[in-house]
């Protein structure tokens, strides 16, 4: 299971926005990204990614497959397809519900509580939560405090976006890469069934 999270765009371009989506949801494949921020960014791209994927479009995706099957060029095909995969990836774009609610994710043995500022986290929220990742920040951090763990990717304009992975022994990971896809680092999580190991 991978889980990517993308920090708070502010000014920055969408098309940085963008890029670190593709990013996480194609070549990382996550099954969700979930962006931190509360400037409604994410669903400005939305809308706009959407806008081009029907563009041109007749119909649904049968539809418009089944017409293509009859007499449609291998270029149209291909393209049809591409299309219908741009969709599901972008459907596995997230953002979080409004404040004071948090989204909460499982992975593994673990509980992951995401929030874009952690300072409306009481102490039994925290105390629940194995990892708390947030998006209000300065800059990327990952921080230890006794068994938990607090993540934040920083700012987009940071250049960093955060990708959880458990690995098929149950360990759990968190790597940091450029929103172009380029690794920055990554640490396996302290856990029951995991020892730290970091490379950069």
């Amino acid at each position: 299971m991978r889980i990517g999270f993308i920090g708070p765009a502010g000014d920055t371009d969408l098309s940085v926005l963008r890029e670190a989506t593709e990013f996480l949801l194609g070549d990382a494949n996550a099954e969700q990204a979930i962006y931190l921020g509360e400037d409604g960014a994410a669903d400005r791209l939305a809308e706009i990614w959407m806008a081009e994927l029907q563009e041109g479009a007749e119909g649904d995706f049968l539809a418009s497959a089944a017409a293509l099957a009859v007499d449609g060029s291998p270029t149209a095909i291909e393209s049809l397809l591409e299309r219908e995969e741009q969709a599901r990836r972008l459907s596995r774009l997230r953002t979080l519900p409004p404040a004071p609610a948090r989204a909460v994710e499982m992975m593994e043995d673990r509980i992951l509580l995401a929030v874009h500022d952690k300072s409306i986290l009481d102490e039994e929220d925290i105390a629940n939560a194995s990892v708390i990742v947030y998006g209000r920040s300065q800059e990327a951090l990952l921080k230890r405090f006794g068994p938990r763990y607090f993540f934040t990717p920083g700012p987009l304009s940071g250049g960093t976006v955060g990708l959880f992975e458990a690995d098929d022994e149950g360990r759990i990971s968190v790597a940091a890469y450029a929103p172009t896809g380029e690794p920055l680092w990554r640490e396996v999580l302290q856990g029951r069934r995991s020892k730290v190991s970091v490379s950069r």
